[in-house]
């Protein structure tokens, strides 16, 4: 009986390990596509930019 025990503890342990392993991989997957860097303001005020359109798309990526 306490042979069972203590490997059922040592999966539950292990199951939580690999569950916390993927979280964290995830987690870090997921904030990997916020590179945005720093958009000036007074760049996306000129329209005439032929970056405008790609400034603004990245502007509204990283805010959300």
């Amino acid at each position: 009986m306490k042979k069972t025990v203590t490997v059922t503890a040592a999966v539950v342990v292990l199951v939580a390990l690999v569950a916390m392993g993927a979280l964290v991989g995830l987690n870090a997957l997921a904030g990997s596509h916020r590179t945005c860097g720093k958009v000036n303001p007074t760049e996306l005020r000129q329209p005439s930019d032929p970056e405008y359109a790609k400034k603004l798309e990245q502007l509204a990526r990283c805010e959300s």
